[in-house]
């Protein structure tokens, strides 16, 4: 063997290192996946491996195989271009940064496999390999997803097999209703014989922007606007949907149905997803015309907007309230489990408020019960409701537990 050979071979082996924490600046990624494991053959014209190389300069190569004739891999498409630096430098400091930190190793023997090449502007190169079912997670984004992205290549297997489910980016609820009232008494002179209400919502909830959106177009110059942007929130939302079956199925009406007269109610869904195309579905608003799974989501969005509910400044609870005098008694009016009857309690908790709950002594036993604050009052000594040496004490306020009111009844 030539001489020159040998020492090129010696030098190759000895700038890569298997599986050790990557140092340095980043250069070049080439990452294989190959998408064969156990079960049935692929057909000839399956994809099952493909090959990405992407450069600290922007510059990206990649081709996909087929799975052939033959037992030999035939490449079926093959691309190279170019991205933008800033997105490089970016990706390139998400993997550098990832594989520069201890990781956990997936394998798995029933799946495809991934090699990655990292090799830093020095020329060492460090090689890692694992499973495609590898969920690599960088500060809240998922490695392959990232790649993904930043490529602009959807289908890449990277280091999961991008088998992962669909995800919902943004849903766009179009409400329309048009009502034509007939008037009791018409101006004389005017050819019109209704007069027409159109009135519209739309509802949007969008991932990217992290907000809720409802508007409702109430008539010509009235619009009413809220707008919910929390982080986090919007996306724990939209997770509540899965992209596969959502909207999937609508009854309809059948042929013989009866229309309201002179109202129509009709409606547009606009999903957008992460990967698939954008879904646009549209009907009359009405319980078969609607998918089968619209309640549920009406009900999910609708508990999120009334958590965060109308806020305190028109809270008449807020406004309305009376700062206690040190010489007064704090009175707690309470109801018991299904009760309309409130009864008074006193306290010396100030921190008690309206819809809390409490633990108070109940029944000529005073047995332990658990009893919602319905009203709070404070009284002089002159004025107390109730004697104050016959007048019970709330125990303590529930803090930070879960209790269910049925089994303190």
């Amino acid at each position: 063997m030539d001489i020159k050979i040998i020492k090129e071979a010696y030098h190759s082996r000895r700038h890569e290192r298997e599986t050790l924490l990557f140092h340095g600046i980043l250069k070049k990624v080439r990452i294989v996946s190959n998408h064969i494991c156990y079960g049935l053959m692929p057909e000839p014209d399956e994809e099952v491996e493909q090959h990405l190389t992407i450069n600290n300069e922007g510059r990206v190569w990649f081709s996909g195989y087929n799975f052939g004739h033959g037992g030999r891999y035939e490449r079926a498409r093959s691309r190279n271009f170019k991205i933008e630096k800033v997105d490089t430098d970016r990706l390139f400091g998400a993997i550098a940064s990832y594989f520069g930190n201890e990781y956990d190793e997936i394998f798995a023997t029933d799946i495809g496999s991934w090699v990655m090449e990292l090799t830093n502007i020095e020329g060492v190169t460090y090689k890692y390999r694992g499973s495609l079912c590898a969920d690599f997670d960088y500060e809240g984004s998922d490695l392959s997803d990232l790649v993904r992205d930043t490529v602009g290549i959807d289908d890449l297997y990277v280091f999961d097999g991008n088998g992962k489910p669909d995800v919902i980016n943004k849903i766009t609820l179009d409400y329309h209703r048009v009502t034509k009232i007939k008037p009791g008494q018409r101006p004389e002179g005017v050819a019109w014989e209704f007069v027409t209400w159109d009135y519209a919502e739309h509802l949007i909830i969008d991932r990217a922007t992290e907000t809720l959106e409802h508007i409702q177009n109430l008539g010509t110059g009235c619009k009413v606007s809220r707008k919910y942007q929390v982080e986090g929130g919007i996306e724990n939302l939209l997770e509540n949907f899965a992209a596969e079956e959502l909207f999937s199925h609508i009854e309809g009406n059948s042929d013989d149905v009866i229309d309201t007269p002179n109202e129509t109610r009709d409606y547009k869904i606009t999903i957008d997803y992460k990967r698939n195309p954008q879904c646009v579905i549209e009907g009359s608003y009405d319980k078969n015309g609607l998918p089968d799974d619209f309640a549920d989501f009406a009900e999910t969005v609708f508990e999120f907007i009334r958590f965060y509910g109308m806020g305190e400044i028109l809270d008449p609870s807020v406004y309305g309230k009376v700062k206690r005098r040190q010489s007064e008694y704090i009175f707690c009016s309470v109801t018991f489990d299904k009760g309309y009857k409130s009864y008074y309690y006193l306290t010396d908790d100030d921190s008690i408020e309206v819809g809390d709950l409490v633990l108070v002594p109940a029944g000529k036993e005073n047995h332990e019960a658990v009893v919602e604050v319905v009203n709070i009052e404070y009284f002089s000594e002159e004025d107390v409701p109730l004697p104050v040496e016959k007048t019970k004490r709330v125990i303590r306020k529930c803090k930070d537990e879960k209790f269910d009111l049925s089994e303190w009844e």
